[in-house]
């Protein structure tokens, strides 16, 4: 059993203190780890949602889970191969063959990789999940699709 907690208020802090001392009561031994910084926020996955449904409804890309998929591919893919060497050697090993419907398959809910599909956005740390959001902007933006008040939201 592995939790994560991430502690940015007094309340996440006494809830963090909990389950440290209920983890070590129940089991007698606990390994914490902890550093500094933000994960990926669970606001970039709430534009990015959002993001989708904007462009699904636009476009005739498909459904939601159809423009998440494509953007997966074309846009998160390339982040991590720039950025991970291991993710670039796997891509390389294990999915440069594939034809691109397979690959753009993998993308989504499939049962090699669960409900999310082949891991992607899920580990982009903030920056590269910034830059993510950047490239759909600019891509489908440049194809009529209005996102201002999305991202005029996020950045407030």
């Amino acid at each position: 059993m592995t939790e994560k907690i991430s502690v940015n208020s007094q309340a996440k802090l006494s809830e963090a203190i909990t389950m440290l001392t209920r983890l070590f009561r129940d089991k007698k031994f606990v390994v914490v780890s902890m550093r500094p910084g933000k994960d990926r926020t669970l606001d970039q996955n709430a534009l990015w949602f959002a993001m989708y449904d904007r462009i699904a409804k636009t476009t005739d890309m498909g459904d939601v889970e159809d423009v998440r998929r494509y953007c997966k591919l074309h846009f998160g893919v390339p982040i991590m191969r720039s950025s991970s060497r291991d993710f670039f050697e796997g891509w390389a090993t294990s999915f440069v063959h594939l034809t691109y419907e397979r690959k753009l398959h993998l993308m989504g809910a499939c049962a090699m990789f669960g409900p999310d599909g082949f891991p992607v956005t899920r580990l982009f740390n903030r920056e590269q999940g910034c830059i993510y959001t950047d490239k759909i902007a600019a891509y489908f933006g440049g194809n009529g699709v209005y996102f201002d008040d999305l991202l005029g939201e996020a950045a407030a």
